[in-house]
């Protein structure tokens, strides 16, 4: 296995290859805001397919940043409906509505999705009906999306891509939570979502390529007297939980995203401690916003060079 890391890269500007799968991680945060972890959001491209995974806060500043045209998103997946995995679909739909969105929008998600993009449509009526008159005169056909509220097996399939959703367990009342492995014949990816331990993912997530899994942390003693951290730690999985995991379903690559990191741990020992308690040496990286990685046969670690994007 090669896993070859460059420092940056140059602004996509291309295709991606039918038998490659790039990912880009446009947001890699929690619900606490953040300039360098904006909130979660994955885009995943193979051939002309671009699928993107949650859509938190900056998302489409991030797309921007990565030269992805918002026009050009119509498929998108929630794993679960809290609000640092959907802010930042209002600016989704309707920037893109501004930009000529030419596809309908498809939207997966758990049940509660339909109310959610009704709402967001309702919410924003006016706009809606002045962007529609003079000088604009944007058609509503650019604003057409079509939800469906999914349960767990095959949801997608084009060309070559196939998006299986699976159950996963956030705890804390959420119902209604998903993780997705997202294949192309030759190669998979697999995102966990908000979850605890879950057997579920684990079975999904066996030999796959990538796994982009979330973490949290804090100190035993912290977690002893501040029962909000212990329910906080409840509904994500320990670096002992995905240790498990990883020696059950040995990824070739593990990107660890959504880390909540609490009582003054920080994210490297969170990884640190995810390490030293495997009995493999498995590779484990911290994802970052903007890196990006490519799905081959020796897989390649990017960082988004968006310079030039910044200056147009």
């Amino acid at each position: 296995m090669r896993i070859l890391t460059l420092s940056f890269l140059l602004l996509f500007t291309f295709s991606v290859n039918a038998e490659v799968i790039r990912v880009i991680m446009l947001g890699t945060g929690t619900p606490r805001p953040s300039i360098e972890r904006f909130g979660q959001s994955i885009l995943v491209e193979s051939g002309q397919n671009k699928l993107l995974f949650d859509v938190g806060r900056g998302s489409t500043i991030r797309l921007n940043q990565a030269n992805i045209p918002l026009q050009d998103i119509n498929v998108v997946f929630f794993t679960h409906l809290h609000s640092d995995h959907t802010m930042g679909m209002a600016d989704l739909i309707f920037t893109g509505w501004i930009y000529q969105r030419k596809q309908t929008l498809q939207i997966f998600g758990p049940i509660g999705t339909k109310h959610f993009i009704d709402k967001l449509k309702e919410a924003f009526k006016e706009d809606i009906e002045i962007r529609t008159q003079p000088p604009e005169n944007l058609s509503s056909n650019f604003l057409r999306t079509t939800v469906q509220e999914i349960k767990s097996g095959i949801i997608y399939k084009k060309n070559n891509l196939k998006v299986t959703a699976f159950n996963v367990d956030h705890g804390g009342g959420v119902e209604h939570a998903f993780g997705y492995k997202i294949e192309n014949g030759k190669y998979c990816i697999v995102i966990s979502g908000d979850t605890n331990y879950s057997e579920n993912l684990v079975s999904h997530a066996k030999n796959c390529d990538l796994l982009i899994h979330e973490i949290a942390d804090a100190p035993i003693e912290v977690r002893k007297n501040n029962p909000k951290v212990q329910g906080l730690m409840n509904y994500h999985t320990t670096p002992s939980e995905l240790a498990r995991i990883l020696e059950k379903t040995k990824p070739r690559l593990t990107l660890l995203t959504h880390i909540l990191a609490l009582g003054g741990i920080k994210p490297i020992d969170i990884l640190n401690k995810v390490k030293k308690i495997s009995k493999n040496e498995f590779n484990i990286r911290i994802a970052n916003d903007l890196m990006a990685v490519d799905v081959k046969d020796s897989i390649r670690i990017y960082k988004i060079d968006y310079s030039d994007v910044e200056k147009n």
